[in-house]
């Protein structure tokens, strides 16, 4: 009983240093957070990290903003759980992008898109094509999850 009673207060006190996100002395993080993992993807505007946990990320963050360096700012997932390609429709497998009930004239402007199904990452040039992707990957059996979606409006 004693035991157990002197487990639960080093529980509450280590969530307790674990929900400090920010530390009173200079040189102090959290060193603790709790062992769940819920991956968390957030950058510094030019490396993408995955964390173990939102308390992993602000650990992470108080330890750079005491070394001035900028901090990680969360994002969208796919920026860290998929791969990067450079040609999409051979990872994506046998579909084909010229379809009658697919076509449509798309303008030869580049303005290059990110785009990601979750598992696969690449850039496009432009929205239409990205239409045009989505639209055959519909007519040869794929499912709305599997389509895809813009993950940022610029290059990857």
């Amino acid at each position: 009983m004693i035991f157990q009673a002197l487990t639960l207060c080093c529980l509450a006190l280590v969530s307790g240093i674990a929900a400090n996100t920010v530390s009173t002395n200079e040189t102090d993080c959290p060193q603790f957070c709790a062992a769940i993992y819920r991956p968390v993807c957030a950058t510094d505007g030019k490396i993408f990290k995955e964390f173990a946990s939102e308390c992993n990320l602000q650990s992470d963050n108080c330890r750079r903003e005491r070394n001035k360096i900028s901090a990680y700012t969360e994002t969208d997932s796919a920026w860290c759980s998929s791969e990067l390609v450079d040609n999409l429709q051979d990872k994506l497998g046998s579909f084909r992008l010229d379809l009658e009930e697919c076509f449509k004239p798309c303008s030869m402007i580049y303005q290059p898109i990110c785009v990601t199904n979750g598992k696969y990452r690449s850039q496009l040039s432009n929205v239409c094509l990205l239409e045009t992707f989505n639209c055959a990957l519909q007519v040869s059996g794929a499912q709305t999850t599997e389509l895809l979606r813009i993950l940022r409006e610029s290059a990857c």
